[in-house]
C-alpha cells in the first residue's frame, strides 16, 4: 500500500497562517472535508478564518464553535465548521446528523478531528498544526484519498508560487 501524499509547510505569523488557509479555501469544492489537529493555540481557528475568506466568507465571522460544537457559514460553498474538542469517538457524535455534516453540497472543516476520526469519510484532508517556536508553526497535510491528494497538489503549487518553505514526502 503506498504511503499517503503529504506536504509540510511553515507559517511564520498569524497572517501567513490565514493566507495558507485562504489559498486552500479558494480550491475547496462542495463535498470536501478537512480535519485539523494540533494542540490548543496552534493556529487551527486562525487557519479556518483564512479558509473561510477563500470561500467568500467574512473571516471576522468565524469563531471557534467549542461550546456549541458546530457553526454553518454561507459562502461560495457553504462551510460547516465543527469542533470535536468536547466529543470523544463515534458514541459522542451519534446524535449529529452526519449526512448534513458531510453534505456533498458543503465544505466541512473539523477542529480536533482526531476525536471523531471514526466518523470521517474515506477521502479527507488531514492537517496537523505544531508549535515550533513563537510565531512559527509547522503544518503537515496528509491526503486520505484522491480528492485530498489533489488539494495537497494545489496547495503545494500555491505555496511554491508564494515562495514559502515546503518539503514534500513523495509516495513510496
Amino acid at each position: 500500500m503506498p504511503r499517503p501524499r503529504t506536504l509540510e509547510l511553515t507559517s511564520r505569523s498569524v497572517e501567513e497562517t490565514q493566507q495558507l488557509g485562504a489559498r486552500l479555501g479558494e480550491r475547496l469544492a462542495a463535498g470536501d472535508v478537512v480535519g485539523l489537529m494540533g494542540e490548543l493555540g496552534s493556529g487551527k481557528t486562525t487557519f479556518i478564518q483564512g479558509l473561510a475568506k477563500g470561500l467568500g466568507i467574512d473571516p471576522a465571522q468565524v469563531k471557534s464553535p467549542t461550546f456549541i460544537v458546530m457553526r454553518e457559514y454561507p459562502g461560495r460553498v457553504p462551510l460547516i465548521h465543527m469542533d470535536g474538542y468536547r466529543l470523544e469517538g463515534q458514541q459522542a457524535v451519534v446524535w449529529l446528523d452526519l449526512e448534513w455534516v458531510f453534505s456533498p453540497k458543503k465544505v466541512t472543516v473539523i477542529e480536533w478531528a482526531d476525536r471523531v476520526s471514526g466518523c470521517l469519510p474515506e477521502d479527507y484532508l488531514e492537517i496537523h498544526f505544531a508549535h515550533k517556536r513563537t510565531n512559527l508553526r509547522g503544518l503537515r497535510a496528509i491526503a486520505h484519498g484522491p480528492r485530498s491528494a489533489q488539494l495537497i497538489d494545489a496547495l503545494e503549487q500555491s505555496a511554491q508560487s508564494a515562495h514559502e518553505t515546503t518539503h514534500e514526502h513523495p509516495r513510496d
